[in-house]
């Protein structure tokens, strides 16, 4: 196949399209320095570029922590596709991560303007006036940001059912059946001093249920010990590092398709147990519903935030299943896990579920959480913990 290229010639698409598959592959191997070099030459060989090819390079240089470089490839396809509302939208993502609010929400609105229907923008929007101090705009987009994404994912064919009629009772006296699960690679301390915390705290917050680490070979041995010791199972999970290290985020996903689990908490190993949500399981465990949720920042505007959900064990399909089964909508980043959940779980689940959330509610049919156990202004739950256990000059 070929095209008439600007100069009235030809080029080969075969051998374009193949630099594509050659960067694509690239950057789901985690070979970012390959993939921009393949995706560098598409840019250079396409008569013009397309959009996605724009944008699939302002991906790979964030994704390899060159902000600046990604930036500039969006703002180069601005220009060529100056009706592209998608170039907009990430172009927006990326000044926000880079700290450039106003632009953000300039490009956010751009993109707006032109068309877009994403979520993304929603949610850019979202943490762009949280940042600003905005808060009731930051509500409204959050709340736009989630009923998006329900009307996006909401209807799919559900891949599993819902038992009909209510859940077994909640036991207390079997914690090892009751799982607060973890995934964890590497001996990074943002994770490994929270989780640590975590597995203490556990018998005086969640006696009732036991915590469970599904953790990679490059984790250090004497800590797993350590954890261990307190009474943590582990489960090895292989080595993150075989492909995008944030595939290991859909280790601790296993815990809901494990048949012996009752109940599951999925949780992030940086985010410290609080009494608050102690309160809202316990709320959720008497409310009849299968499943649970929680929202508690402007931030959390995914119909299911990873590490803030749970449910009745055995009902979930694995990992490999829910990612089998996932299409990417967007480019697949360390949001896999919520991607996942939101395209492949959220259809099955949404109408079984408590959702606690003290932001955005009633979005998504959600109700404020119950009115024990507040933490202090600017805390929340889900947050990066570590800060606690570092000195503050």
């Amino acid at each position: 196949m070929s095209r008439p290229d600007n100069g009235g010639g030809v080029q080969n698409i075969s051998a374009l399209d193949k630099l594509r598959q050659t960067a694509a592959d690239a950057y789901r191997q985690g070979r970012l320095t390959q993939a921009d070099n393949a995706q560098s030459a598409v840019l250079a060989t396409a008569l013009p570029p397309s959009a996605d090819d724009f944008l699939f390079a302002g991906l790979i240089r964030h994704q390899a922590g060159r902000p600046a470089d990604g930036i500039a490839a969006l703002r180069a396809g601005a220009i060529l596709h100056p009706a592209n509302p998608a170039i907009r939208e990430n172009l927006a993502v990326l000044l926000l991560s880079a700290g450039d609010g106003a632009g953000a929400i300039a490009a956010c609105q751009q993109a707006l303007r032109l068309g877009s229907d994403s979520p993304n923008v929603h949610d850019c929007l979202c943490e762009a006036h949280t940042r600003a101090g905005h808060l009731d705009p930051a509500r409204n987009a959050g709340r736009m940001a989630l009923e998006a994404k329900d009307r996006r994912f909401g209807h799919a064919p559900p891949l599993f059912a819902v038992p009909p009629g209510p859940p077994p009772p909640f036991d207390h006296g079997q914690p090892d059946r009751n799982i607060v699960a973890y995934s964890l690679w590497g001996n990074a301390p943002r994770y490994q001093v929270p989780l640590l915390e975590n597995a203490r705290i556990r018998p005086h917050l969640f006696p009732e249920w036991t915590i469970r680490v599904y953790h990679g070979d490059t984790v250090d041995s004497g800590y797993l010990q350590e954890l261990a010791s307190l009474g943590v199972q582990l489960r090895p999970s292989g080595n993150a590092g075989d492909g995008p290290a944030h595939r290991g985020l859909l280790w601790r996903f296993a815990a809901a398709a494990d048949p012996s689990v009752r109940r599951f908490l999925i949780r992030d190993a940086d985010s410290l147990l609080t009494v608050k949500e102690r309160v809202a399981v316990d709320d959720w465990l008497r409310s009849g519903f299968y499943f649970h949720a929680m929202r508690d920042w402007y931030s959390h505007t995914d119909l299911l935030l990873a590490g803030m959900w749970g449910g009745v064990g055995g009902i979930v399909p694995s990992p490999d299943a829910l990612l089998a089964e996932h299409t990417f909508w967007r480019m697949e980043t360390g949001h896999i896990d919520q991607d996942i959940l939101a395209a492949v779980v959220w259809p099955a689940i949404r109408g079984n579920i408590l959702i606690h959330d003290s932001i955005f509610h009633p979005a998504t049919g959600s109700v404020p959480f119950p009115p024990f156990g507040a933490l202090p202004a600017g805390h929340h739950i889900g947050q990066n913990a570590f800060l606690h256990f570092t000195k503050m000059p």
